[in-house]
Formats: structure tokens, sequence, C-alpha cells
């Protein structure tokens, strides 16, 4: 039996709008990416401004390849600051040309604080396989992050979110 009122902060972000999110082809298979400043909104929407109602920790290592983020996020609930993390992702430092990724400690954070989000279940949907599976279709989403059900084509809404945010 689920206990609702532990489960509440989870339903209230588990919801991800497609607006937000695109594939990525790894090579391996297609991924679904979050867009980063979309989950630190519906952070702030949920807690308040980052620094007063929320906020993160990033400590970087660093090897001769590869820069390594540990993320620790903090969130204010019912008056008291609760914590989890650390959550580590990697990163290699070097692009494929041999030049040095300057990008490469933002991408390692960024993928970090994704991870630690998803343990409270911000955009869980995408983690459980929901968004782009078979169980249901995101046909609508508003900003109150309300999901519409329907059946029809995974396919084909994945298509029509790709055009939606290909036209704006």
């Amino acid at each position: 039996m689920i206990n609702k009122k532990n489960m509440e902060i989870w339903e209230q972000l588990s919801k991800t709008n497609p607006k937000y999110t695109k594939p990525i082809n790894k090579g391996w298979g297609t991924i679904t990416t979050i867009d980063p400043m979309y989950q630190i909104k519906m952070m702030t929407n949920q807690f308040g401004p980052i620094g007063k109602g929320w906020s993160y920790h990033v400590n970087y290592h660093y090897t001769d390849k590869l820069i390594f983020a540990e993320v620790s996020i903090k969130y204010c609930l019912d008056a008291e600051w609760r914590e989890f993390g650390p959550v580590c992702s990697v990163a290699p430092l070097g692009k494929n040309n041999g030049k040095l990724d300057d990008e490469a400690p933002k991408k390692a954070m960024t993928d970090a604080l994704t991870k630690a989000f998803s343990h409270i279940g911000l955009c869980a949907d995408v983690f459980l396989n929901e968004f782009d599976g078979n169980k249901y279709v995101i046909d609508d989403f508003d900003d109150q992050n309300s999901v519409k059900k329907s059946t029809g084509s995974t396919l084909n809404n994945n298509v029509a979110n790709i055009k939606r945010r290909q036209n704006g």
C-alpha cells in the first residue's frame, strides 16, 4: 500500500513536460534528455528560490582524463532542511579531436544533478520508462503538471513532440 503523504513531493514533480525533453542517440540506443533549466524551474516551483528553499553542492575530482562531479541536494520541507547525496557522474576531459572539453565539468555536474533530482521524483516518468514507453502517451501537458492520458502510438507522439519543439 502506498503512503500518500510520503509520495506527495514525488507525485507533484514526477510528470515531465515533453516540451523540455529531447531524444539523444548515444550510439547504443536513444535516451530522453531533460532540459536542466526546466529541472531548476520545477525545483524552484516546488520549494522556492534556490538558496532559500533548496540548494545543491558540487565536489569535483579530476584524473588525467576524467572529471567526476559529486552532487548533493538540499530542500526545505515543513521548515526542515532535508539532504540527499552525493550522487556522482563522470565526463571525459578531452574531445574526440584531442582538445580539452571546457564543458566537461558542467556536463558531469548537470548529469549528477539530474540523477540526484530523480531520487526525490523530479521527472520520474522519464526514468521509469513511462514517458517514452507504451504505458501511456502524453498528448497534452499544462503548467500544473497534469497529464491527460490517452491511447495512441508512442512513435507518433514522439514525432509530434519533436515537430512541436522544432516549430517553437
